[in-house]
This record gives C-alpha cells, sequence and structure tokens, in this order.
C-alpha cells in the first residue's frame, strides 16, 4: 500500500529529485556520458543503498510508472512512417538478422552461467535493444545523421523499439503463466497481434481526425490533453485485456503520429516524458548499491561481453546482406551498440514482477556503461565512413563478410534487379499476412462460446462434427491471408469471389468506396437467413422428413462456407490493405 504524504513532503521529494537530477546530468555532461546514466547514478546516491536522503520509494515508482508510459508514448510519437516506408523493407530484414543474433546469444549465455530461463528471456531481451536516444546523439555527434548509414540505424533502432514494446507485453504474460511453452508464448503473440491490428487498422482512421477537429476549437491546451487522456485510456484498455500498458501508450502514439498536428503535440508531450522519465531512471538509480554492483561484477562480465560483440557482429552481417559495403556495415554495428532507456524498463518489469533476481539491475547498468565507453574504441580500431583506415586485419572482417555473401547471391538468385528492396517488400508482406493469421486464430480460439452457440442455435449445421465444423470455420477465416503467403493465390480467390457475388449482386451500390461493407453486410444477412430456413423452417414444414431436411442442410452448409469465406476475403484484404498503406507502402514521392 502506497505511503501518504503530506504535500509539503511530496513537494520536498520532488525538489530533492530534480535538482539532484540536475547535477546527476552535468556531470554525466563532464563525462560525455548520456544523462540516462546521470540520473541512475543520482538514484544510487541518494535512495535507500546510498545517502538514504529519499526512502519513500513508493511514490517515487509511482511518478516512475507514470514515466515508463509517456517514453512509450513518444517513443510512438515519433515514429516517422514516411521514413520507415522508403527503407522499411531492407530495415526490416537487417533488423530481423541482428535481433535474432543478439537475442539468441544472449539467451544461451545468460542460461549457461546460471539464470533461469526467465531470467534469461529478460536478459536477452536487454541485449537486444539499442537506445535509440542515444544512437540519435551519436549520429548528430559524428556527422552522419542525414546519410543513407544514418536513415538505416534510425529505421531499425525503430524496428528494435517495437520489438522491445512485444517483449514487454509477452513476458508478463509468461510470467504469469509460469510457463513458457510455445503454445503460452503463441497465446501471447496472439493477443497481442490482435489487440494490435484492431487498434490501429481503426484508430489510424478516427484518431487524426479527432485530433484534427479538436485543434480547431482555438484551446491552446486541447490537443495535448486529448493525446495524454488518449494516450492513458488505450494503456488502461490494454491493460483490463489482461496486456501491458506499454502497448496501449504505444499504439496511441503512432496513431496521432499520423496527425498534421503530430509536431505540435509531440513538442508538448516530450517535456512531461523529460519530466516523468528522469523520475523512472532515478528511481531505477534507487534499487541498485555499490554493493550489488561489485557482488555482480563478475557474474556480469560475460554478460556485457556478449552485449557488445553480438551487436556488433550481428549489425554487421545484417547489414552486409542488404547490400552495404564493409565501411557502412561497421559503421552501423558501432552506432547500434549502446544500451539505454528501454533496456533498463526491460529490466524494472523483471524486478516488479519478482521474475528475475534484483541482480538484473545492477547487470543491466553494466551493460549500458560498458556499451557506450567501448564505442570510442572500435571506432579508432575499425574502418568506418568517417575514418575507413582499420587496426585490426581485414580478414577478421572479411569473415564476417561470409555469410552475407552467400545470403546476397540467393537473393539475386530470386530477383536479379534491386533484390534487397524487393525481397525486403515480400518479406514484410508476408509478416504481414502471418500476423494477420495469428491474430484471426486468437479471436477464434477466445470466441469458441459464440462458435457455438452458433452451431447450437442451427440444427442444419449440425450434419457436421462440431470439431469438424470449427475447423472449417478457421479455415473460412484465414484463407484469404493463408494463400496470399504463397504468392498471388489470395488475389486471384478474391476476384474469382468478387466476380461471383457482382453475378448474384445485380442492385447497384451506394458508392464502389463503400462496396466491401454491403458486401459483408449482404454476406452475413443471407447466411442468417439461409440458416433460419433450413434450420426452423424447412424442419417443420417437412415434419422430419430427411429426404427433405438432410439437402437441404448440406446446401445450407455449403451456402454459408461460401459466405464465410467471402466475408473473410473482404475483412483480411482490407486489413492487409490498411497494413500495407500504413506500414510498407512505397513512398511514391522518393
Amino acid at each position: 500500500m502506497v505511503s501518504i504524504i503530506s504535500s509539503v513532503e511530496f513537494m520536498l521529494m520532488l525538489t530533492i529529485l530534480l535538482g539532484s537530477a540536475i547535477l546527476g546530468s552535468l556531470l554525466a555532461r563532464k563525462a560525455r556520458l548520456p544523462s540516462v546514466i546521470g540520473f541512475i547514478l543520482v538514484g544510487m546516491v541518494i535512495g535507500p543503498h546510498g545517502f538514504k536522503v529519499v526512502t519513500d520509494v513508493q511514490i517515487v515508482n509511482l511518478l516512475a510508472d507514470i514515466g515508463v508510459i509517456l517514453l512509450v508514448f513518444v517513443v510512438g510519437l515519433e515514429l516517422n512512417i514516411n521514413r520507415f516506408r522508403r527503407v522499411g523493407g531492407v530495415a526490416l530484414i537487417g533488423a530481423v538478422v541482428e535481433i535474432g543474433v543478439a537475442f539468441f546469444l544472449g539467451f544461451m549465455v545468460a542460461v549457461a552461467i546460471g539464470f533461469s530461463s526467465i531470467e534469461a528471456l529478460y536478459l536477452a531481451g536487454i541485449v537486444s535493444i539499442t537506445s535509440t536516444a542515444i544512437v540519435l546523439k551519436l549520429l548528430k555527434d559524428a556527422g552522419i545523421l542525414h546519410t543513407r548509414e544514418g536513415e538505416f540505424i534510425i529505421v531499425v533502432s525503430i524496428v528494435e523499439d517495437i520489438f522491445s514494446i512485444i517483449l514487454l507485453v509477452i513476458l508478463p504474460g509468461i510470467v504469469k503463466s509460469g510457463t513458457a511453452d510455445l503454445f503460452s508464448i503463441g497465446l501471447i503473440i496472439g493477443q497481442s497481434l490482435t489487440f494490435f491490428i484492431i487498434t490501429l487498422v481503426i484508430g489510424l482512421k478516427a484518431v487524426p481526425r479527432l485530433v484534427e477537429y479538436v485543434s480547431r476549437l482555438d484551446l491552446d491546451e486541447a490537443p495535448l490533453l486529448l493525446a495524454i487522456v488518449m494516450g492513458f485510456s488505450l494503456a488502461l484498455l490494454a491493460n483490463y485485456l489482461g496486456l501491458s500498458m506499454a502497448i496501449g501508450a504505444f499504439l496511441m502514439g503512432m496513431m496521432i503520429a499520423s496527425s498534421p498536428r503530430a509536431g505540435v503535440i509531440t513538442e508538448k508531450v516530450v517535456p512531461l516524458r523529460d519530466l516523468f522519465g528522469t523520475v523512472f531512471f532515478i528511481s531505477i538509480g534507487m534499487l541498485i548499491s555499490v554493493n550489488a554492483i561489485l557482488d555482480n561484477l563478475i557474474i556480469s562480465l560475460p554478460i556485457v561481453v556478449i552485449a557488445i560483440l553480438s551487436k556488433f557482429i550481428g549489425n554487421f552481417i545484417a547489414t552486409s546482406i542488404v547490400g552495404y559495403g564493409r565501411d557502412s556495415a561497421s559503421t552501423v554495428g558501432i552506432m547500434m551498440m549502446p544500451r539505454g532507456e528501454l533496456s533498463f524498463v526491460m529490466a524494472k518489469q523483471g524486478v516488479d514482477l519478482n521474475a528475475t533476481r534484483e541482480a538484473i539491475m545492477p547487470i543491466t547498468t553494466l551493460i549500458s556503461l560498458a556499451s557506450i565507453f567501448i564505442i570510442p574504441l572500435f571506432a579508432k580500431i575499425l574502418p568506418t565512413i568517417v575514418d575507413p583506415s582499420s587496426i585490426i586485419p581485414v580478414r577478421l572482417l572479411n569473415m564476417l563478410e561470409a555469410p552475407a555473401r552467400v545470403t546476397r547471391g540467393i537473393l539475386q538468385n530470386i530477383q536479379q534487379k534491386d533484390s534487397a528492396l524487393r525481397i525486403g517488400r515480400i518479406f514484410s508482406r508476408l509478416l504481414l499476412n502471418i500476423a494477420i493469421i495469428v491474430a484471426m486464430i486468437t479471436i477464434i480460439l477466445f470466441s469458441d462460446g459464440l462458435i457455438s452457440l452458433l452451431y447450437n442455435t442451427f440444427s442444419s449445421l449440425k450434419i457436421l462434427p462440431y470439431s469438424i465444423f470449427k475447423v472449417v470455420f478457421m479455415v473460412g477465416v484465414i484463407a484469404y491471408p493463408l494463400l496470399n503467403i504463397f504468392g498471388r493465390a489470395g488475389e486471384m480467390i478474391d476476384t474469382i469471389f468478387e466476380s461471383i457475388q457482382r453475378r448474384i449482386a445485380r442492385y447497384p451500390v451506394v458508392t464502389r468506396r463503400m462496396d466491401h461493407l454491403h458486401r459483408v453486410v449482404r454476406n452475413i444477412v443471407l447466411s442468417i437467413v439461409v440458416l433460419i430456413i433450413t434450420s426452423f423452417v424447412i424442419p417443420s414444414l417437412a415434419f422430419g422428413n430427411m429426404d427433405i431436411i438432410l439437402p437441404a442442410s448440406m446446401i445450407a452448409v455449403a451456402v454459408f462456407v461460401y459466405l464465410l469465406l467471402d466475408t473473410f476475403i473482404v475483412v483480411n484484404k482490407r486489413i492487409e490493405k490498411s497494413l500495407i498503406d500504413i506500414l510498407v507502402k512505397e513512398n511514391e514521392n522518393t
């Protein structure tokens, strides 16, 4: 239970926190370190493990939780969709490769030195996530922010941010279930994807319009207040549905980012993010003691080493695969090393859920410090686009380029011209269709009661056993995205079904734009009418004559399956089109 303190005590505590944060930020700047490190060190000094200046950790944690929500909310707000569209497919391939390398190696090392599987998952996540804020500063300082390599790094870091949000959603579910079996993980991923897709497809249509309407009300504070309210509301909805609040805040930020007023809102939200984010990082430091760092120094060493090497190796290979040269690949590998804010968010989540030992906090701090301090050394001994000279033997880098050359050869055989970009778009579309399939299967699993009600209400459906009926229902729901994975089969099926529908439906639709809605409504109404006639009307007139009832039921099932297929072809096609327009549609202006 949170202790009750007076307003004077609260103001005094806040003054100490923010005043010491200024001092910590100044000292960090003198040492050429990110402010985040200064805040954490301040928390160590003034917290219960230091000089005990601030001891009410519960109130600090309450403020820190708001900081986490605002942190991921701003990550969504700053997501540049146009930049993602330009190099999103290529960057997605690069991100999958480098995250996979870092996550796998981090997990294996953590298990090898004695951490449990859940702790190893958290450590692997911490090792895998680059700090976007620190990376941006490094790119600016090096003068390569607006280069081809700089843009690639930024988009890969955005993908990593999304990956970290997914982990923040999945890991609590694994902790609650107490198991990491594939079904549990798949179910949690399915829930998250379903929430992600439904929210994004609906919200990206409605939220920008709402923001635009409120912005015209001539109330200066209205857009900011609306953004905060919507961000917190979606975070609370996600929490109510059993998901992490982080995914709700991130999605709302992403939806607001598509509004023309996003820049103005971001400028107003960032100071709030900085205020509460500062308290969050101080609260991280309050959980760490100098003794804890010293006690965990030895066990941290292999994790720190693998954190540095896995990021460089993973990014070097990934960047080489998508067509960059040696100097560019080395530059990306070096610049993607620093760990920061989201790694600490993940570490704190593990501690708060009692999923990990508290030692994970000092380990994360050491990983962050080492990954930042090592960058100047790597920049001196490795070739970069700023300084192509190399101290280490070039043959070592040739070894890292070998898997990239093999992969590039495969890509060139598949597509001779612009292979990386084309395969990137194919890969992105493949992932989108897989995501839609997972989301639809999850909805079916959680809708078993409704499917059972439908089956038991209409007797004509009972010519099929329930288990078979459910499989048929599931196949009908996922047929379009499943066929789309295998090339243009889904589009061909859609063309056939649309042609049949236009022959059946002779009446004109209101507009071409609304044709899909009419098609879905028509299918639903026709299905209900057919099922009512074959389940209630015909049996009552046939007086139990199976020679009439059985053929009628078979026709009803055939019509129902056809209309089910057609309905979900329309639904899935609209979802896929919306997501492609949002995420991977090629920018026509570039």
